[in-house]
């Protein structure tokens, strides 16, 4: 039970137990079924973006340009499927949007493989080069109607819920997100490729060291994230059935908090799928149910802010802590994780 509550996902935990808690004491209706599948409704973009985003910052590295490859994705495929009047099976414009991003993020892990240059001012860079060739050399005007694989698709019903007066439904794009999570865990836990993430983000002289390719496995992470980006892109449109190029513009601070939250190490070489589900499910909370409680859209961005800031700061407390405490168990971890890479 100590070692337990050690860990940063204990106390996530805590946090979104307390705070579902209060909601539903002050209002009941947090606790009916229509409203936890509206969660998990809300959950799905950010939750397919923020399990991707998981490996860079475990690889040592924050990719900020997933919002812009979403756009460029879904803007892309729509207009041409639009284009085309196309009218055959969902999975081919679905297939184009990864295969888009799949492109975008290969070219931000050449680059930053390339030239040795930090992710974050990489990708910083190309998120207004993708965004800004998209609106000028495609155009910005949104596509208010979808061919009708895409339409029929965002419009088909796997899970719906009646509650009282109110009516939730789950979109198949859920099933999107619990592929990506799985396969993220799967690639962490049972891949060599996993090993050397971790072993990349905790220490890349070691790493390379040891044998690891470093370069093709942080290509392999950003092109991953681009994949993703893709995918959450094309979910947004069919869910929303409709496209608008400033969609998910602005939404990578809120995904970085969600894995940060969740006990990723922000340096990397640390993290969790379970913590990024316990993060995503926390501000997902934060951001969709505050308003049952009587708290107003402009103070809500207040509260979350604050929930963000005290949970990353209490991983960076509790980190800084135990290197003070003992040196020796970042180092030990450190040469664990490269003995599993060896």
């Amino acid at each position: 039970m100590k070692k337990l509550m050690q860990k940063n996902e204990f106390f996530v935990f805590v946090t979104l137990l307390v705070l579902c808690l209060v909601i539903g004491f002050i209002n009941p209706v947090f606790f009916t079924a229509a409203n936890f599948v509206s969660l998990l409704k809300n959950s799905i973009i950010m939750g397919i973006m923020s399990f991707a985003l998981m490996l860079g910052i475990i690889a040592g590295g924050i990719d900020v340009s997933f919002p812009s490859i979403a756009v460029c994705s879904m803007y892309l495929t729509s207009k041409l499927m639009q284009q085309i009047s196309y009218t055959g099976p969902v999975v081919l414009p679905i297939l184009m949007a990864v295969a888009i991003g799949t492109i975008l993020g290969f070219i931000n892990g050449v680059i930053i493989v390339r030239f040795r240059l930090p992710a974050f001012i990489v990708t910083l860079g190309t998120s207004s080069l993708f965004y800004g060739l998209l609106v000028t050399l495609v155009g910005s005007k949104p596509v208010n109607r979808l061919v009708p694989p895409m339409e029929q698709f965002g419009k088909a019903v796997m899970l719906q819920v009646t509650s009282g007066p109110t009516t939730a439904t789950l979109s198949y794009t859920f099933l999107f997100m619990i592929g990506v999570a799985l396969l993220v865990y799967f690639i962490l836990n049972h891949t060599m490729l996993g090993r050397s993430i971790y072993a990349v983000g905790g220490d890349p002289v070691s790493a390379e060291r040891v044998g690891i390719n470093v370069n093709w496995t942080l290509i392999f992470v950003y092109t991953f994230i681009g994949a993703a980006a893709g995918l959450a892109g094309i979910s947004h449109t069919m869910q929303a059935r409709m496209t608008q190029p400033t969609d998910l513009i602005g939404c990578e601070m809120l995904c970085i908090a969600a894995v940060v939250l969740g006990g990723t190490n922000i340096s990397g070489g640390k993290g969790t799928v379970l913590g990024t589900v316990l993060g995503l499910a926390l501000l997902t909370v934060a951001q969709n149910s505050l308003i049952l409680v009587g708290i107003t859209s402009t103070w809500q961005s207040l509260v979350v802010g604050i929930i963000i800031v005290a949970g990353t700061a209490l991983s960076a407390y509790k980190e800084l802590r135990n290197s003070r405490k003992n040196p020796k168990i970042l180092v030990e971890e450190d040469q664990e994780v490269l003995h599993a890479a060896d």
